[in-house]
């Protein structure tokens, strides 16, 4: 515990977490508001709805639906800023130093190694709140600005289910997150965690696309997709009706998100634990 608090002081005032979360936080409000002033532009240049997906848009920026897509986003801009932050932070305990320190001060490897990770872990889930609350915000923005009625963002009835799936979210940030992390402990480079991440990213787009289908498959079960299926977020689908967008089925994707958080912590635990950083 005492290690996870220390790692929590030390990572809460670098100017990367404070950049990443100004960067999330703003690309979550500019979105929902630039929605706003597309439905407002739309709705005036046509003079009447009919040409208007109006069910997105309510989906968006209308209460309780406008949750699911500020979790959605939030979810999606965190996943990319936090995969490259938590990278960039782990591969710093060494070419900083700080393991090395930690090392010789006494400390247990693989305590520290889950430790880190944990620190970040909390930095994630402040940084989730914070970019959630400021997506409400710009939703009912944004509805004001389209002239939508924007319902009720305080629902006690709704708030429940946001904050299940909030905490969805953050679990499946960790095991998203977890990846970048051991890739970088691991490799005991930034570089070749950013490098790690900007590739899976690639094959899971392109991939899926070029490979049969049994390996397509298998690609609904890679972190980035299976942790956003984890959370079990609802969309609008072609015919209006408001369904799961999960491929797998949420408490199945939450297990295996969980599978992968573990197993690449514990990669991560046993490298360090055997890694040469005496020198």
């Amino acid at each position: 515990m005492n290690l996870a608090i220390a790692g929590i002081r030390k990572f809460r005032t670098r100017t990367a977490t404070i950049v990443s979360l100004i960067v999330a936080v703003i690309l979550v409000v500019l979105e929902f508001v630039l929605v706003g002033v597309s439905y407002r532009s739309a709705t005036a240049t046509t003079a009447t709805s009919s040409g208007v997906d109006k069910a997105t848009f309510d989906w968006l920026l209308t209460f309780p639906g406008a949750y699911e897509a500020v979790l959605a986003l939030a979810f999606e801009f965190l996943g990319i800023i936090g995969l490259i932050y938590v990278v960039t932070a782990s591969g710093s305990e060494w070419t900083w130093g700080t393991l090395k320190v930690a090392v010789a001060r006494g400390q247990s490897r693989w305590q520290y190694t889950v430790a880190t990770f944990a620190s970040l872990g909390f930095i994630l889930l402040i940084g989730l709140l914070i970019t959630f609350a400021a997506g409400v915000a710009a939703a009912a923005v944004g509805g004001s600005i389209a002239g939508l009625p924007i319902g009720n963002p305080a629902d006690p009835s709704e708030l429940a289910q946001v904050l299940v799936k909030l905490a969805r979210a953050w679990i499946a940030l960790m095991g998203l997150t977890s990846l970048g992390y051991a890739v970088a402990m691991v490799t005991r480079s930034q570089m070749a965690g950013i490098g790690t991440v900007i590739g899976y990213f690639i094959v899971s787009i392109i991939g899926p696309a070029l490979l049969p289908d049994f390996v397509k498959e298998a690609f609904k079960y890679l972190p980035f997709s299976i942790a956003a299926d984890s959370v079990g977020l609802m969309a609008p689908s072609s015919s209006g009706a408001i369904t799961s967008a999960s491929a797998v089925e949420p408490n199945l994707a939450l297990l295996v998100t969980i599978g992968w958080l573990v197993g690449c912590l514990l990669v991560a635990s046993i490298f360090v634990e055997r890694a040469e950083i005496s020198g």
